[in-house]
């Protein structure tokens, strides 16, 4: 019995030790199993880069100096949205086909953007203004009244506002809408011209989920991990068996 186990083991531990060999010699190289380089999850930042460059088929060098773009322009949106609330109707970022920064005015839009992009140059060749017949402030007081008008009566309701159309979109229920089209009809419910009304099926659920940190969501098993245990089971059964038999 021990020589025919010792014989099992032998083989198994050989093989074991192979995969183990075959996993250390991939990682050292930086590669998973398809092939391709190994995400950095111990890096969020780059892990996030590496990722996009995938996505956008550009060099993760160009991802993480988007990256960058990307925050200069988060500053220049709460900027413009503070001392330009009269005439900013939106700022977003573009990725494709090109990768820009467009910017929303009612009016007078170079004069407006030109001290802006002296202060932070960085943007001047991707940023694209233009024009727009409500400001992103009206826009948001639109939203509030259209909102409170329809709470008011116990109608549920969500709003957006999308700067792309310059607009704010009010979502409806469809077990409400003939209750809203009603009350609507006889003014209880005032809309703002700038407000759309979108009927769902129903509400979307109003819950955030907590992303896995990008080491819980890239943790590729190694080469013939698969392999690996199912050895390991087999060694433990054929170990009972001959425990058995004896």
């Amino acid at each position: 019995m021990y020589k025919n186990l010792k014989c099992v083991s032998s083989v198994v531990l050989v093989l074991v030790l192979i995969l183990l060999g075959v996993f250390i010699v991939v990682n050292a190289q930086g590669q998973d199993s398809s092939g391709k380089p190994a995400l950095d999850n111990k890096d969020p930042v780059l892990y996030d880069a590496q990722i996009y460059a995938s996505n956008n088929n550009v060099s993760t060098e160009e991802a993480l100096r988007r990256f960058q773009l990307q925050d200069i322009a988060g500053k220049l949106d709460g900027e413009l949205s503070k001392n330009e609330t009269g005439t900013f109707a939106g700022l977003w970022v573009e990725h494709t086909p090109e990768f820009k920064v467009v910017v929303q005015f009612t009016r007078d839009s170079e004069e407006i953007i030109r001290p802006y992009l002296k202060k932070y140059p960085e943007l001047t060749d991707i940023v694209e203004v233009r024009p727009a017949n409500v400001s992103l402030a009206n826009l948001q007081r639109d939203q509030a009244d259209a909102s409170s008008s329809v709470g008011a009566l116990g109608i549920r309701v969500q709003s957006e506002i999308d700067v792309h159309e310059n607009s704010v979109k009010l979502y409806v229920a469809k077990a409400d809408k003939s209750r809203f089209d009603d009350a609507l009809q006889k003014g209880e419910i005032r809309l703002p011209d700038t407000v759309r009304v979108i009927t769902v099926d129903a509400m979307a659920e109003e819950y955030l989920e907590a992303p896995s940190s990008p080491a819980a969501q890239a943790s590729p098993k190694a080469p013939g991990f698969g392999v690996l245990m199912a050895l390991t089971g087999l060694l433990v059964v054929m170990m009972r068996r001959e425990k058995n038999e004896n």
